[in-house]
Protein backbone atom coordinates (compact mmCIF):
# COMPACT_ATOMS: atom_id res chain seq x y z
CA UNK A 1 0.00 0.00 0.00
CA UNK A 2 2.93 2.35 0.56
CA UNK A 3 3.77 2.31 -3.16
CA UNK A 4 0.10 2.64 -4.08
CA UNK A 5 -0.17 5.92 -2.20
CA UNK A 6 3.14 7.01 -3.70
CA UNK A 7 1.70 6.39 -7.15
CA UNK A 8 -1.38 8.42 -6.30
CA UNK A 9 0.74 11.30 -5.07
CA UNK A 10 2.82 11.17 -8.24
CA UNK A 11 -0.25 11.19 -10.45
CA UNK A 12 -1.93 14.02 -8.57
CA UNK A 13 1.11 16.28 -8.88
CA UNK A 14 1.91 15.50 -12.53
CA UNK A 15 -1.34 14.61 -14.29
CA UNK A 16 -2.13 18.19 -15.24
CA UNK A 17 1.26 18.97 -16.77
CA UNK A 18 3.39 15.94 -17.61
CA UNK A 19 3.60 12.25 -18.14
CA UNK A 20 6.77 10.22 -18.38
CA UNK A 21 7.28 7.80 -21.24
CA UNK A 22 6.67 4.15 -20.40
CA UNK A 23 9.71 2.12 -19.39
CA UNK A 24 10.89 -0.83 -21.51
CA UNK A 25 13.55 -3.45 -20.85
CA UNK A 26 13.37 -5.27 -24.19
CA UNK A 27 13.89 -2.21 -26.41
CA UNK A 28 17.24 -3.83 -27.29
CA UNK A 29 15.39 -6.30 -29.54
CA UNK A 30 13.33 -3.65 -31.36
CA UNK A 31 14.19 0.02 -30.89
CA UNK A 32 11.54 1.50 -33.19
CA UNK A 33 9.49 2.68 -30.19
CA UNK A 34 12.24 5.08 -29.09
CA UNK A 35 13.92 5.82 -32.43
CA UNK A 36 11.94 6.07 -35.71
CA UNK A 37 15.19 5.86 -37.71
CA UNK A 38 15.41 2.19 -36.66
CA UNK A 39 12.31 1.45 -38.79
CA UNK A 40 13.06 -1.22 -41.40
CA UNK A 41 16.40 -2.25 -39.91
CA UNK A 42 15.36 -5.93 -39.74
CA UNK A 43 15.21 -5.84 -43.59
CA UNK A 44 11.99 -7.90 -43.68
CA UNK A 45 8.39 -7.34 -42.60
CA UNK A 46 8.69 -7.53 -38.83
CA UNK A 47 5.87 -7.80 -36.26
CA UNK A 48 6.53 -7.32 -32.56
CA UNK A 49 3.98 -7.65 -29.72
CA UNK A 50 4.80 -6.60 -26.19
CA UNK A 51 3.30 -6.57 -22.69
CA UNK A 52 4.81 -5.16 -19.49
CA UNK A 53 3.39 -5.46 -15.96
CA UNK A 54 5.32 -3.25 -13.56
CA UNK A 55 5.38 -3.64 -9.76
CA UNK A 56 3.24 -6.78 -9.71
CA UNK A 57 0.67 -6.89 -6.91
CA UNK A 58 0.47 -3.12 -6.44
CA UNK A 59 -2.93 -1.48 -7.10
CA UNK A 60 -2.68 1.08 -9.86
CA UNK A 61 0.79 -0.03 -10.97
CA UNK A 62 1.82 0.69 -14.58
CA UNK A 63 0.97 -1.72 -17.41
CA UNK A 64 1.99 -1.27 -21.04
CA UNK A 65 1.08 -3.02 -24.28
CA UNK A 66 2.39 -2.28 -27.76
CA UNK A 67 2.25 -3.50 -31.34
CA UNK A 68 4.97 -2.60 -33.84
CA UNK A 69 5.07 -3.48 -37.53
CA UNK A 70 7.79 -2.36 -39.94
CA UNK A 71 9.50 -3.27 -43.19
CA UNK A 72 11.43 -1.98 -46.21
CA UNK A 73 10.21 -0.67 -49.57
CA UNK A 74 11.65 1.31 -52.51
CA UNK A 75 14.56 -1.07 -53.16
CA UNK A 76 15.36 -1.18 -49.41
CA UNK A 77 15.90 2.59 -49.25
CA UNK A 78 12.78 3.45 -47.22
CA UNK A 79 11.55 1.94 -43.97
CA UNK A 80 7.83 2.12 -43.17
CA UNK A 81 6.25 1.20 -39.86
CA UNK A 82 3.30 1.45 -37.50
CA UNK A 83 3.60 1.65 -33.72
CA UNK A 84 0.58 1.37 -31.39
CA UNK A 85 0.91 1.67 -27.62
CA UNK A 86 -1.37 1.62 -24.58
CA UNK A 87 -0.02 2.62 -21.18
CA UNK A 88 -1.95 2.84 -17.91
CA UNK A 89 -0.92 3.91 -14.42
CA UNK A 90 -3.55 4.36 -11.74
CA UNK A 91 -6.23 6.75 -12.98
CA UNK A 92 -4.21 7.88 -15.98
CA UNK A 93 -3.91 6.14 -19.36
CA UNK A 94 -2.34 6.91 -22.72
CA UNK A 95 -3.18 5.52 -26.16
CA UNK A 96 -0.87 6.42 -29.04
CA UNK A 97 -0.48 5.61 -32.74
CA UNK A 98 2.57 6.57 -34.81
CA UNK A 99 3.39 6.16 -38.50
CA UNK A 100 7.15 5.63 -38.90
CA UNK A 101 9.29 6.63 -41.88
CA UNK A 102 13.05 6.10 -42.21
CA UNK A 103 15.32 6.91 -45.16
CA UNK A 104 18.23 4.44 -45.51
CA UNK A 105 21.53 5.81 -46.83
CA UNK A 106 24.37 3.30 -47.44
CA UNK A 107 27.66 4.93 -46.37
CA UNK A 108 30.04 1.95 -46.67
CA UNK A 109 30.10 -1.71 -47.66
CA UNK A 110 28.36 -2.69 -44.41
CA UNK A 111 27.29 0.65 -42.93
CA UNK A 112 23.86 2.25 -43.21
CA UNK A 113 22.87 5.69 -41.91
CA UNK A 114 19.15 6.31 -41.35
CA UNK A 115 17.05 9.40 -40.70
CA UNK A 116 13.59 8.82 -39.27
CA UNK A 117 10.39 10.68 -38.46
CA UNK A 118 7.22 9.41 -36.77
CA UNK A 119 4.14 11.66 -36.72
CA UNK A 120 1.29 10.40 -34.58
CA UNK A 121 -1.70 11.02 -32.36
CA UNK A 122 -1.71 10.61 -28.58
CA UNK A 123 -4.83 10.33 -26.41
CA UNK A 124 -4.46 11.05 -22.69
CA UNK A 125 -7.25 10.06 -20.30
CA UNK A 126 -7.56 10.94 -16.62
CA UNK A 127 -10.32 9.31 -14.56
CA UNK A 128 -10.27 11.33 -11.34
CA UNK A 129 -13.03 9.21 -9.81
CA UNK A 130 -10.53 6.39 -9.35
CA UNK A 131 -8.64 8.42 -6.75
CA UNK A 132 -11.54 8.21 -4.31
CA UNK A 133 -10.87 11.81 -3.26
CA UNK A 134 -13.70 14.37 -3.26
CA UNK A 135 -13.95 18.11 -2.63
CA UNK A 136 -10.49 18.76 -4.12
CA UNK A 137 -10.71 21.23 -7.05
CA UNK A 138 -7.32 20.09 -8.41
CA UNK A 139 -8.64 16.56 -9.04
CA UNK A 140 -11.38 16.13 -11.69
CA UNK A 141 -14.18 13.85 -10.58
CA UNK A 142 -15.18 12.89 -14.12
CA UNK A 143 -13.17 11.26 -16.88
CA UNK A 144 -11.20 13.79 -18.92
CA UNK A 145 -9.74 13.00 -22.36
CA UNK A 146 -7.62 15.00 -24.74
CA UNK A 147 -6.09 14.10 -28.10
CA UNK A 148 -3.06 15.87 -29.55
CA UNK A 149 -0.66 15.40 -32.46
CA UNK A 150 2.87 14.34 -31.65
CA UNK A 151 6.14 13.65 -33.45
CA UNK A 152 9.39 11.71 -33.00
CA UNK A 153 12.69 12.32 -34.80
CA UNK A 154 15.79 10.15 -34.94
CA UNK A 155 19.12 9.28 -36.55
CA UNK A 156 20.61 5.79 -36.57
CA UNK A 157 23.81 4.22 -37.90
CA UNK A 158 24.62 0.53 -37.98
CA UNK A 159 27.15 -1.79 -39.52
CA UNK A 160 27.24 -5.54 -39.11
CA UNK A 161 28.76 -5.26 -35.62
CA UNK A 162 28.20 -1.69 -34.36
CA UNK A 163 25.23 0.64 -33.93
CA UNK A 164 24.52 4.10 -32.50
CA UNK A 165 21.35 6.14 -32.42
CA UNK A 166 20.08 9.53 -31.25
CA UNK A 167 16.39 10.40 -31.05
CA UNK A 168 13.79 12.68 -29.51
CA UNK A 169 10.15 11.98 -28.60
CA UNK A 170 7.17 14.12 -27.53
CA UNK A 171 8.67 17.07 -29.41
CA UNK A 172 5.51 19.13 -29.98
CA UNK A 173 4.39 21.57 -27.30
CA UNK A 174 1.03 23.35 -26.96
CA UNK A 175 0.19 26.25 -24.68
CA UNK A 176 -3.05 24.73 -23.39
CA UNK A 177 -3.68 24.45 -19.65
CA UNK A 178 -6.37 21.83 -20.26
CA UNK A 179 -4.06 19.40 -22.05
CA UNK A 180 -1.65 16.94 -20.47
CA UNK A 181 1.83 17.81 -21.72
CA UNK A 182 4.45 15.03 -21.61
CA UNK A 183 8.06 16.04 -21.22
CA UNK A 184 10.34 15.90 -24.24
CA UNK A 185 12.62 12.88 -24.03
CA UNK A 186 15.97 12.37 -25.74
CA UNK A 187 17.66 8.99 -26.21
CA UNK A 188 21.20 7.93 -27.05
CA UNK A 189 21.92 4.26 -27.72
CA UNK A 190 25.04 2.39 -28.79
CA UNK A 191 26.39 -1.15 -28.81
CA UNK A 192 28.86 -3.57 -30.38
CA UNK A 193 29.01 -7.32 -31.01
CA UNK A 194 32.25 -9.24 -30.30
CA UNK A 195 33.13 -12.82 -31.20
CA UNK A 196 34.07 -14.86 -28.12
CA UNK A 197 34.07 -18.19 -29.96
CA UNK A 198 32.34 -19.65 -33.04
CA UNK A 199 29.37 -20.46 -30.76
CA UNK A 200 29.35 -17.41 -28.45
CA UNK A 201 29.08 -13.69 -29.17
CA UNK A 202 29.16 -10.82 -26.65
CA UNK A 203 27.09 -7.63 -27.00
CA UNK A 204 27.58 -4.73 -24.55
CA UNK A 205 25.34 -1.69 -25.04
CA UNK A 206 24.16 1.49 -23.35
CA UNK A 207 20.99 3.60 -23.32
CA UNK A 208 20.89 7.17 -21.96
CA UNK A 209 17.48 8.83 -21.52
CA UNK A 210 17.25 12.53 -20.73
CA UNK A 211 14.44 15.09 -20.37
CA UNK A 212 16.49 17.88 -18.67
CA UNK A 213 13.93 18.11 -15.85
CA UNK A 214 14.50 14.86 -13.96
CA UNK A 215 17.60 12.78 -13.22
CA UNK A 216 19.25 11.20 -16.26
CA UNK A 217 18.37 7.52 -16.72
CA UNK A 218 21.21 5.21 -17.78
CA UNK A 219 20.96 1.54 -18.78
CA UNK A 220 24.15 -0.54 -18.94
CA UNK A 221 23.51 -3.81 -20.79
CA UNK A 222 25.49 -6.98 -21.37
CA UNK A 223 24.33 -9.92 -23.51
CA UNK A 224 25.66 -13.15 -24.91
CA UNK A 225 24.35 -14.84 -28.05
CA UNK A 226 24.53 -18.64 -28.07
CA UNK A 227 24.49 -20.47 -31.37
CA UNK A 228 22.82 -17.51 -33.15
CA UNK A 229 19.55 -18.55 -31.47
CA UNK A 230 19.48 -17.57 -27.79
CA UNK A 231 20.15 -14.14 -26.29
CA UNK A 232 20.81 -14.06 -22.53
CA UNK A 233 21.78 -10.99 -20.58
CA UNK A 234 21.19 -8.36 -17.97
CA UNK A 235 20.55 -4.64 -17.76
CA UNK A 236 21.52 -2.37 -14.87
CA UNK A 237 19.39 0.77 -14.71
CA UNK A 238 20.29 3.76 -12.59
CA UNK A 239 19.70 7.52 -12.45
CA UNK A 240 22.05 10.41 -11.83
CA UNK A 241 21.97 14.19 -11.79
CA UNK A 242 23.88 15.46 -14.82
CA UNK A 243 21.96 18.49 -16.11
CA UNK A 244 20.12 19.59 -12.96
CA UNK A 245 20.76 20.11 -9.26
CA UNK A 246 19.68 17.25 -7.00
CA UNK A 247 16.75 17.98 -4.72
CA UNK A 248 17.41 14.81 -2.77
CA UNK A 249 20.03 12.09 -2.70
CA UNK A 250 17.27 9.55 -3.27
CA UNK A 251 17.17 10.27 -7.01
CA UNK A 252 20.52 8.55 -7.40
CA UNK A 253 19.16 5.41 -5.76
CA UNK A 254 16.43 4.67 -8.32
CA UNK A 255 18.23 1.57 -9.53
CA UNK A 256 17.02 -1.72 -10.93
CA UNK A 257 18.39 -4.81 -12.60
CA UNK A 258 16.68 -6.71 -15.42
CA UNK A 259 17.36 -10.29 -16.52
CA UNK A 260 16.46 -10.67 -20.18
CA UNK A 261 16.30 -13.49 -22.71
CA UNK A 262 15.09 -13.99 -26.26
CA UNK A 263 14.87 -17.31 -28.09
CA UNK A 264 14.67 -17.72 -31.87
CA UNK A 265 12.16 -20.59 -31.73
CA UNK A 266 11.83 -20.81 -35.51
CA UNK A 267 13.37 -18.84 -38.35
CA UNK A 268 10.23 -16.68 -38.30
CA UNK A 269 9.30 -16.76 -34.60
CA UNK A 270 11.07 -15.33 -31.56
CA UNK A 271 9.94 -15.06 -27.93
CA UNK A 272 11.39 -12.73 -25.29
CA UNK A 273 11.03 -12.34 -21.53
CA UNK A 274 12.49 -10.03 -18.91
CA UNK A 275 12.30 -9.90 -15.13
CA UNK A 276 13.04 -6.54 -13.47
CA UNK A 277 13.96 -6.20 -9.81
CA UNK A 278 14.20 -2.90 -7.97
CA UNK A 279 17.37 -2.42 -5.91
CA UNK A 280 16.06 0.29 -3.59
CA UNK A 281 13.37 0.41 -0.88
CA UNK A 282 10.81 -1.15 -3.25
CA UNK A 283 12.73 -4.37 -3.82
CA UNK A 284 9.68 -6.46 -2.88
CA UNK A 285 8.03 -5.46 -6.16
CA UNK A 286 8.98 -7.11 -9.44
CA UNK A 287 8.21 -6.41 -13.07
CA UNK A 288 7.59 -8.82 -15.95
CA UNK A 289 7.78 -8.27 -19.71
CA UNK A 290 6.81 -10.67 -22.48
CA UNK A 291 7.39 -10.11 -26.19
CA UNK A 292 6.58 -12.10 -29.32
CA UNK A 293 8.13 -11.33 -32.69
CA UNK A 294 7.46 -12.72 -36.14
CA UNK A 295 9.27 -12.25 -39.47
CA UNK A 296 7.25 -12.42 -42.68
CA UNK A 297 9.85 -13.71 -45.16
CA UNK A 298 9.78 -13.51 -48.92
CA UNK A 299 11.71 -15.96 -51.07
CA UNK A 300 14.48 -13.45 -51.73
CA UNK A 301 15.04 -12.74 -48.01
CA UNK A 302 17.72 -15.41 -47.74
CA UNK A 303 20.57 -13.02 -46.93
CA UNK A 304 19.03 -11.87 -43.63
CA UNK A 305 20.86 -12.79 -40.43
CA UNK A 306 18.91 -15.06 -38.07
CA UNK A 307 18.72 -13.60 -35.52
CA UNK A 308 19.61 -9.97 -36.13
CA UNK A 309 22.32 -8.52 -33.92
CA UNK A 310 20.47 -5.19 -33.63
Amino acid sequence: MKIYYLLLALLITTAASAQQNPQYSQYIFNSMSINPAYTGSKKVLNLNLFHRSQWMGVDGAPTTQSLALDGLVANEKLGLGLNLMHDEIGAQSTLSAYANFAVKLPVSANGVFSLGIAPGLVQHTLDGGKYGIINDPSIPQEKQTDIKPEIKLGAYFHSRRFYAGLSGTDLLKFEDENQIEPERHYYFTSGYVFDVSPFVKLKPSVLVKEDFNAPTSVDLNGFILLGDRLWLGSSYRTSMNIFNDPETDEVEKRTAVAFIGELQVLKQLRIGYSYDKMLNGYSDQSTHEVSVGYYFFRKKDTKMLTPQYF
